[in-house]
């Protein structure tokens, strides 16, 4: 017999092997996807509601989680299990974080994104909570927007003001001011008087903050480093308001936990 027709009948025997064999298999193995990890149900978290918005060189990035208790606890199981700590331990682990945390439990959630444009810099002359407005329809109110309140539980970097020096038209022209400034900034923030269940828009307004640029024209220019800015036209001159990003609670599909993770909140007493 031929010796390339006895390979090619042995090759079609072995391929209709695997095929009747994988036919007998049951219908869930050949459907099965990998099972997803803590990490996984992070990012589909935050790919919930994803926004943005830019202007006067200033991008603002939004992402929106459900409840703050469940994106916060399971960040710190990815953290613990990222140690190699056993299913005890990180029990153990989450009681005190519980403890801490449990009071964020059907808070929205909110992950903020700040950032100048190419070279562009933000600064900041008071806190965050006053650059950033949120608000809200109340229910009882169908035309005016009511300011909510938040809660800032980290930011990178942390907003911290010092001295800086402002020069204006001349190198003698020359002030001080305590400022923060930044290249980008990330904060998470969670909030108790908004609701995911209040389906009003809620508007986040970027507002009353200065925009320079890191350019080579030292009388035009910002140094983060050095803690210096300097403007021809005066400090209210690069004074500017940022984007709004609006939201709509509640359109976004919740993602399912693993159940390794919710196995853990169910020891913790959580329902």
């Amino acid at each position: 017999m031929n010796a390339k027709k006895t390979v090619s009948r042995l090759a079609t025997v072995q391929f209709t092997a695997v095929l009747i064999a994988s036919l007998l298999l049951p219908i869930g193995h050949l459907a099965a996807e990998p099972v997803p990890g803590i990490g996984d149900y992070i990012d589909d978290l935050l790919a919930m509601q994803p926004l943005s918005e830019s202007r006067g060189r200033v991008r603002m990035d939004i992402e929106v989680v459900h409840d703050a208790y469940l994106y916060i606890m399971a960040k710190k199981y990815e953290e613990y299990e990222n140690y190699g700590f056993d299913e005890d331990l990180i029990v153990s682990k989450l009681k005190s974080d519980n403890t801490k945390y449990k009071r964020y439990r059907n808070r929205l959630f909110f992950r903020i994104h700040i950032a100048g444009e190419g070279s562009s810099h933000v600064i900041f002359d008071k806190k965050l909570s006053s650059h950033l407005e949120v608000s809200q329809k109340s229910s009882k109110s169908k035309t005016n927007l009511d300011k909510r309140s938040y809660h800032v539980i980290n930011s990178s970097p942390k907003v911290k003001f010092s001295k800086w020096a402002i020069y204006g038209k001349s190198v003698l022209s020359r002030s001080t001011k305590n400022l923060f400034g930044f290249g980008k900034l990330t904060a998470d923030v969670t909030s108790y008087s908004l609701k995911a269940t209040n389906k009003e828009p809620i508007y986040f307004r970027l507002k009353d903050i200065r925009v320079q640029s890191a350019g080579k024209d030292p009388k035009e220019s910002i140094n983060v480093e050095a803690r210096q800015v300097s403007t021809r036209k005066g400090w209210n001159a690069i004074k500017a308001h940022g984007p709004t990003i609006v939201m709509t609670p509640g359109n976004w599909e919740v993602p399912l936990p693993p159940q390794d993770f919710l196995k853990a909140l169910k020891k913790l007493g959580y329902k």
